[in-house]
């Protein structure tokens, strides 16, 4: 079958379009047909020897849609021809994906299979964060950083439909639009003024912070978060060990939590994986689509991701 790989770390440069085994499927497995591979920033990681692969060559990635082909003997939920999303699933940037059948869920009918690929772990992620670890309530207020980025997308619409009040940031006008049309009632351009200047002009209580930069805005965020508030720190790229400001958390009560995707429980990841799917069949959700190129085209994927070219998640389709 065609696959992506690359044999050494490096650049784009080094991904290449190979012909590999055809994976086996195991007793609790299916194999999914894919129809497209979503992007995200930890496969550049990868890709670059910032975190290590097993062995090469590699296939990158780990989001997928596409349809189930074959079902192995122990598997109930699943059968073939169904339509399918994935995320936590490593090596989907071929044509065919062995796994487990707890990491796959309904696709929509309604939605593309680039569509599927792109709010894979977008969505994952925005869930584990508002609720398996922030414990978001219908009367709350939620400050998501980077609402038009893939994660920040998901969790504004997440937070919507829990009834929570949502502020975001945004870099421009042209992004602030985006979070808009996502659901959010309040934007702040970062750029403009400080986020803690903005809050304490809406002079609103924030109950709950999703932040995919910590290191920058750590100690901004306990300035105007609420006594007893939680912060959730989905990702800190500029800085992977940032200082603790902890008298400030201490004197505030605040709670800091960690999420990640490759690492969260099981329970929790079925649990967001059905309320999301859901969600979508019932079309209270909007994949954030950024672009979709082919396979061939993967060195130009991972650079249009580096570069920031697009607002979204971009895939790659076999």
């Amino acid at each position: 079958m065609k696959a992506v790989v690359y044999e050494t770390y490096g650049g784009p440069e080094v991904l290449t379009v190979a012909h590999v085994e055809k994976p086996i499927v195991g007793d609790d497995d299916v194999l999914v047909k894919v129809g497209a591979s979503g992007i995200n920033p930890v496969d550049t990681y990868f890709r670059a020897g910032i975190r290590e692969v097993p062995s090469f060559p590699h296939i990158p990635h780990f989001d997928l849609a596409g349809t189930v082909v074959e079902a192995g003997k122990n598997v109930t939920d699943l059968s073939v021809g169904d339509r399918v999303w994935g995320t936590n699933i490593s090596g989907t940037a071929a044509e065919y994906v062995a796994c487990p059948q707890s990491k796959v869920f309904p696709l929509a009918d309604h939605l593309s299979f680039e569509e599927g690929a792109a709010l894979a772990m977008a969505f994952m992620t925005a869930h584990l964060s508002l609720f398996a670890r922030g414990q978001l309530q219908k009367e709350d207020t939620v400050l998501i950083y980077g609402g038009a980025g893939a994660v920040g997308h998901a969790a504004i619409q997440l937070a919507k439909q829990t009834g929570a009040f949502v502020i975001t940031t945004a870099g421009d006008e042209a992004k602030a639009q985006l979070a808009k049309e996502a659901g959010a009632d309040e934007v702040i351009l970062y750029k403009q003024t400080s986020v803690v200047n903005a809050v304490q002009s809406l002079k609103a209580t924030v109950n709950l912070i999703i932040d995919v930069s910590v290191s920058e805005n750590l100690e901004s965020n306990l300035d105007f978060i609420e006594n007893g508030g939680r912060i959730v720190t989905v990702g800190s790229p500029k800085n992977n060990t940032p200082p603790l400001p902890w008298r400030k958390l201490n004197m505030k009560n605040v709670s800091l939590h960690g999420v990640l995707l490759f690492t969260a429980k099981p329970s929790e990841l079925k649990e967001a994986g059905v309320a999301i799917s859901t969600l979508f069949q019932q079309k209270k959700l909007t994949a954030h689509l950024a672009k979709a190129f082919s396979f061939a085209e993967a060195q130009l994927a991972h650079e249009a991701l580096e570069q920031k070219r697009y607002n979204g998640t971009i895939v790659i389709t076999p």
